[in-house]
């Protein structure tokens, strides 16, 4: 009998260990993706603040060397060239004010053609993170996110 209890408790403990083991994967595996897009965003802003820095420069007619050697896009990381020009006529929200939008998911939401948080607001969370390509549950928290924003 004392044979049987013994390998009940082995059964047992290889269970629990494949499930803790398969967790905290899982755990890692998201906050890699998180760790990854907060980059990003640092990324995109670094681009800007470079770009701007380059044009204020440029006129005042003195750029250094090192700034012209920098390769920069023609245009803004994650904004096609259709919003740019017609920027002007579209009124356009900050979607940046919304917690867990940054720099990478704003240019995600304006290639597909979100430009204010009310439109925000209108998409469900299964859209939002078809857009975003992200889980389900970080598209529901950002919706909630949105609909805390005041206009």
């Amino acid at each position: 009998m004392k044979q049987k209890h013994s390998f009940n408790f082995m059964i047992g403990l290889l269970i629990g260990g494949l499930v803790g083991l398969l967790f905290w994967y899982w755990q890692k595996s998201t906050s890699a993706e998180d760790g990854a897009l907060a980059l990003l965003d640092k990324l995109a802003a670094t681009e800007r603040r470079v770009r701007e820095l380059k044009t204020e420069m440029t006129g005042r007619g003195a750029v250094p060397e090192v700034l012209r050697s920098i390769p920069l896009p023609d245009q803004p990381t994650g904004y096609p060239s259709f919003l740019e020009k017609s920027r002007a006529t579209i009124q356009v929200d900050d979607l940046t004010r919304v917690k867990g939008i940054g720099d990478v998911f704003n240019g995600r939401l304006r290639a597909a053609g979100v430009q204010t948080i009310e439109q925000l607001k209108a998409l469900s969370a299964e859209k939002l993170a078809d857009i975003l390509q992200v889980r389900l549950g970080r598209a529901e928290n950002i919706l909630a996110e949105a609909q805390t924003v005041n206009q």
